[in-house]
C-alpha cells in the first residue's frame, strides 16, 4: 500500500474564503477507498507561476495528484497550463474534444462561445477523461510513480465524472488490487483523553490503523485495513469493533455514519415511545435536531420553548416561589419545567433545560456555561447539573446534544441514567 495521493483546490475564491471547499472532503474519501493514502489537501490562488511549483513539489514526492477547479473557458483557468508545465509537455487542442463540444452547443441551437476551446486542451500524452456534465474536458497523467488527474471545481461535475470516469481510469492505469477498507464506532459520553485510555490497546493494533476522530461531543472510533475483499477485511475489524462495545458499553450509539439524533429516534420509534421537551437556553434546538430525522413525527409530540420566566410559569406551572429562591438555572426549576411538560403531553420520557448560554448573564456562583437538565420518565425525576464549556452556539449544540443522549439511554434501559455526559458535575 505504497501509493500516496495529494488533492489541490485552484481558484482564488476556495483560498479567500468565499467557497467552502467541500471537494477535497469528498475526494479523499474516494482516494482512501481505493488504496491511497493521501499525504495533504491544498488550496492554491489561480496563479501560474505558483500552480505550477506546487505540482512539480508534489510529483518529485511520488504522489497521485487529483486538482479541482480552474479548468474553464476563462483568462484566469490557468490548471491546465501548470499541469503541462509541471509535467514539462505541450500544452495540445483535442480537437475530438473540440468537436464534441462545438455538437453538444448547436444541438441546444447555441453559438460556439469564443475561447472555449481553452477547455479541450490537454497536455501531450494525457489520456482524455470525458464530462458529461458540464463543457469542460478532463484528463489523466501519470508521472513515475504517481502522476495528475483533472477535475472541475463545480461538485456536481466532479463527482459526477469521477463516478462516470475518472475512478475506473485510475484503477487501470495503476493497477490497483487492494484498497482500504473501513468500520467505525460513534460514542457519547467521554471525553477523549478517557476514551483513548480505555482503547488504547485497539487503536494500537497491528493489523488495523485506528484513530479517534473528534466532532465536538460526539467521538468517533475508525479502524482501517488494507485488503482485497471487504469479506477479508471484517475479519481483522470485526473482532475490534466488538472489543470495542464491550468495553464501551452504553457509551456506543452506532455504527457507521449515523448521528445521535437519527439513532435517538430509531430507538425511541422501535420502543413505541413518545417525548416532549421543555427548552430554554437551547431556544428549540432539541426539537429541531429531533425534527431533522425524517419519522420523527411518530415520536415526537411537542416542545415548549419557555425562555421567560413568565412563561415557564404560565406554560409549565414553575412555580413563582422556586424562581425567586432558586432563580431560573436551578435543578429545581428544571424539575418542574419537566414536570409540566410531563403533565401537558402526556408523553413517555420528557426532557428539560435551562442556563446561561453567554456570553454574558453569569457570575460566581452561576457562572457561563451551567446548565440544568432534568429528565422524567413514568413518576421518577432527575435532574443533572452541567458544566457545559465553549461559547453561546457551543453551549447550545452540546447541551441539545446531551437531552438526545438522555432520551437515548432512558429508552434502552426503560428507566433514566444515572449520569448523562462527561461535563457533569456533582450534584450541589
Amino acid at each position: 500500500m505504497a501509493r500516496r495521493a495529494c488533492i489541490i483546490a485552484v481558484g482564488n475564491e476556495v483560498v479567500h474564503g468565499f467557497i467552502v471547499n467541500t471537494n477535497s472532503a469528498w475526494l479523499a474519501r474516494e482516494l482512501g477507498e481505493l488504496g491511497f493514502d493521501v499525504a495533504y489537501h491544498l488550496s492554491v490562488n489561480d496563479r501560474q507561476d505558483e500552480l505550477t511549483a506546487r505540482l512539480k513539489a508534489a510529483l518529485s514526492e511520488g504522489l497521485f495528484i487529483v486538482t479541482t477547479g480552474g479548468i474553464g473557458p476563462t483568462v484566469d483557468d490557468n490548471t491546465r497550463q501548470s499541469v503541462a508545465a509541471a509535467l514539462g509537455v505541450e500544452l495540445k487542442l483535442d480537437h475530438d474534444a473540440l468537436a464534441k463540444l462545438s455538437e453538444r452547443y448547436a444541438a441546444v441551437g447555441r453559438k460556439f462561445p469564443q475561447g472555449s476551446e481553452r477547455q479541450c486542451k490537454r497536455p501531450e500524452g494525457s489520456k482524455f477523461i470525458a464530462n458529461a456534465f458540464g463543457t469542460a474536458s478532463c484528463f489523466l497523467a501519470r508521472h513515475g510513480e504517481g502522476g495528475i488527474a483533472v477535475l472541475p471545481g463545480v461538485p456536481r461535475e466532479l463527482k459526477g465524472i469521477w463516478a462516470e470516469e475518472l475512478r475506473a481510469a485510475v484503477i487501470e492505469e495503476f493497477g490497483l488490487h487492494e484498497r482500504f477498507f473501513s468500520r467505525e464506532l460513534r460514542v457519547f459520553g467521554i471525553p477523549e483523553s478517557d476514551l483513548d485510555l480505555r482503547v488504547k490497546s485497539l487503536l494500537e493494533s497491528k493489523e488495523a490503523e485506528g484513530a479517534i476522530l473528534v466532532d465536538d461531543a460526539v467521538m468517533r472510533l475508525r479502524w482501517r485495513v488494507a485488503a482485497t475483499e471487504q469479506a477479508d477485511a471484517d475479519k481483522i475489524l470485526v473482532p475490534i469493533l466488538d472489543a470495542a462495545r464491550a468495553e464501551l458499553g452504553d457509551l456506543v450509539f452506532a455504527e457507521g455514519n449515523i448521528e445521535l439524533e437519527t439513532c435517538t429516534v430509531d430507538l425511541l420509534r422501535e420502543k413505541q415511545l413518545k417525548v416532549a421537551c421543555a427548552e430554554s437556553c437551547t431556544g428549540g434546538m432539541i426539537a429541531h435536531l429531533l425534527t431533522n430525522v425524517a419519522g420523527s413525527s411518530d415520536v415526537l409530540l411537542e416542545s415548549a420553548v419557555t425562555y421567560s420566566n413568565d412563561a415557564k410559569q404560565r406554560r409549565l406551572g414553575v412555580s413563582a416561589g422556586t424562581l425567586k429562591s432558586h432563580g431560573a438555572v436551578s435543578g429545581e426549576t428544571a424539575s418542574e419545567m419537566v414536570r409540566g411538560i410531563q403533565r401537558e403531553s402526556g408523553a413517555d420520557i420528557c426532557v428539560a433545560v435551562t442556563g446561561i448560554a453567554g456570553p454574558g448573564g453569569g457570575s460566581d456562583a452561576k457562572p457561563v456555561g451551567t446548565v440544568w437538565l432534568a429528565a422524567a420518565m413514568a413518576n421518577e425525576v432527575r435532574a443533572w447539573h452541567l458544566r457545559v464549556p465553549g461559547e453561546r452556539e457551543l453551549v447550545k449544540w452540546r447541551t441539545a446534544r446531551t437531552a438526545l443522549n438522555t432520551l437515548r439511554l432512558a429508552a434502552l434501559h426503560g428507566k433514566l441514567p444515572e449520569t448523562i455526559a462527561h461535563w457533569v458535575a456533582p450534584p450541589a
